[in-house]
């Protein structure tokens, strides 16, 4: 989709778009903001945790948890340990490989998980409030097909 004489303009567009989206949606103060809205006591780097357990189905093993949110390990574990702590997850071993461990979340931290993605949505909704719907549902149709071709073109 380039043209002899550069990228195609519509390309450069939601480059740029998608740039600044994922620039300010996932900033510290973005987020900050979110889990204050909440009334949820976690921090930015706990939001991203419960988010990540959540995509996964609800349960993860820690080394998954640094490659899905591009972190280290010893970052990932200190984040948890906190978690834990909170009763927002439990660590459990895996049957059949002690060693193994596995991050669950906890009915505590499903019902943490769930207000911050209420309260995201609500966010979102403030964001589009002057749209008709049928833009809405379009754009969201648009999106998670942009987000499957992503998916499947750039698997690790």
């Amino acid at each position: 989709m380039t043209s002899p004489t550069g990228p195609e303009p519509g390309l450069v567009q939601i480059l740029e778009a998608f740039g600044l989206i994922l620039g300010r949606w996932t900033a510290v103060g973005m987020q900050d903001l979110i889990i204050e809205r909440a009334g949820v006591d976690v921090d930015a780097a706990t939001m991203t945790l419960l988010l990540e357990l959540k995509r996964a189905g609800g349960t993860a093993r820690p080394s998954s948890l640094a490659q899905l949110t591009h972190t280290s390990a010893s970052n990932v574990s200190k984040v948890l340990a906190r978690m834990v702590a909170g009763g927002l997850v439990e660590r459990t071993t895996e049957p059949g490989d002690l060693r193994a461990v596995s991050i669950t979340l906890t009915p505590a931290g499903h019902r943490a998980m769930d207000r911050l993605n209420e309260t995201s949505v609500a966010m979102l909704g403030e964001v589009l409030k002057d749209w008709p719907d049928r833009d809405v549902t379009e754009f969201g149709d648009l999106l998670s097909r942009f987000a499957q071709a992503v998916r499947a073109s750039f698997q690790p």
